[in-house]
C-alpha cells in the first residue's frame, strides 16, 4: 500500500538526513584513523631516525676509541722496541766487558798455578764468585744488588746463623751493578785466602766484616777483619787476590783499598765514593 505524499515526504527528508549524518561520521572516523597513522608513523619516524642518530654516534665513538687504542698501542710499541734496542746494547756492552774481566782472570791464574788442576780449581772458583755477584743483580733486573746479601753470598759456606766464624755488621744498604762486581771479586779473593791461608782456614778463625756510610765524607767504608787464624806472614810477592783488591777494585770504583797483614789476622778496608749506593736501609 503506498503511503500518502504527505507521509512519504518526511520519511524521505529523514532518511537523507541520517545518512548525511552517517557520511559526516564516517569522513570523521577515517579522518581521525588517517590522523593517528599519520601520528603513529612520524612518532616511528622520529624513532628511527633517534635510532639511528644514536647508532652513528656509537659508531662514530667507538671508532675513534678504536683509533686511540691504535695510537696507544703504536706508541707502546715504539716504546718497547727501543726499550729492548737499549737492553740488547747494554747486554752487549757488559757481555763484553765481563768476557774481558774473565780473559784478564784466566790469563793472571794461569801465571800463578803450576798445574792444569791447579788452574781449574782456581779459575772457576773466580768464576762461581763473579757467577754469585751476577745471581744478585740478575734477581732484580740489574738495578743493584743488596751489601749484605752480597757478603753473605760471598761467604755463603760460612755466614749462615748456626756458624760463628763470620759476623756481618753495617746498614744494609743497596749498591749499584758496577759497585756489586767489583766488591763481590774482592770479597771472593779474601774469602779464598782467608780459606786457605787464613782464619778460615781454622775452626777458631773468624772473620768479621762491617762497612759504614759516612755522610760527612759521602764514602762507604767496607772493613774485613780476621782473627784466630794462623799467624799472618807477608807475602813475599803480589798475587792476582791482591792485585785486584788493591788495583783493580779500587780504581774501577775511583776508592781505595788497603790490606794490612798484621801478625794476628788479615786487615782490609775498602772505601769507595757513596754514589755507588742506589738506596739505604
Amino acid at each position: 500500500m503506498d503511503l500518502p505524499v504527505s507521509v512519504a515526504l518526511p520519511i524521505q527528508a529523514h532518511a537523507t538526513a541520517a545518512n548525511a549524518v552517517a557520511f559526516v561520521l564516517i569522513g570523521a572516523l577515517l579522518a581521525c584513523g588517517l590522523l593517528i597513522y599519520l601520528y603513529q608513523a612520524r612518532n616511528k619516524a622520529r624513532a628511527r631516525a633517534a635510532t639511528r642518530q644514536q647508532l652513528e654516534a656509537d659508531l662514530e665513538r667507538r671508532t675513534k676509541e678504536l683509533a686511540e687504542v691504535d695510537r696507544q698501542f703504536a706508541v707502546e710499541r715504539s716504546a718497547t722496541e727501543q726499550q729492548l734496542r737499549l737492553l740488547l746494547r747494554e747486554l752487549t756492552h757488559r757481555s763484553k766487558n765481563l768476557l774481558t774481566v774473565i780473559q784478564a782472570i784466566a790469563r793472571q791464574t794461569a801465571r800463578q798455578t803450576a798445574t792444569v788442576d791447579e788452574f781449574l780449581d782456581r779459575f772457576g772458583a773466580r768464576l762461581h764468585g763473579i757467577g754469585v755477584s751476577h745471581d744478585l743483580l740478575v734477581a732484580d733486573d740489574w738495578q743493584g744488588a743488596s751489601l749484605r746479601m752480597l757478603v753473605e753470598q760471598q761467604l755463603e759456606a760460612y755466614a749462615d746463623a748456626s756458624s760463628e766464624q763470620v759476623s756481618i755488621d753495617g746498614e744494609d744498604v743497596v749498591l749499584k751493578p758496577e759497585a756489586v762486581q767489583n766488591l763481590g771479586m774482592a770479597l771472593h779473593e779474601l774469602t779464598a785466602n782467608a780459606e786457605t791461608y787464613g782464619a778460615l782456614s781454622r775452626p777458631e778463625g773468624s772473620v768479621h766484616v762491617s762497612w759504614l756510610v759516612c755522610d760527612d765524607e759521602n764514602t762507604l767504608k767496607l772493613s774485613w777483619q780476621e782473627t784466630g787464624g794462623p799467624e799472618v806472614k807477608k807475602a813475599s810477592r803480589s798475587g792476582f787476590g791482591r792485585a785486584v783488591i788493591e788495583n783493580i777494585v779500587s780504581q774501577a770504583l775511583s776508592g781505595q783499598a788497603t790490606l794490612i797483614f798484621a801478625p794476628q789476622g788479615v786487615r782490609c778496608d775498602i772505601v769507595i765514593p757513596d754514589s755507588h749506593i742506589s738506596s739505604r736501609g
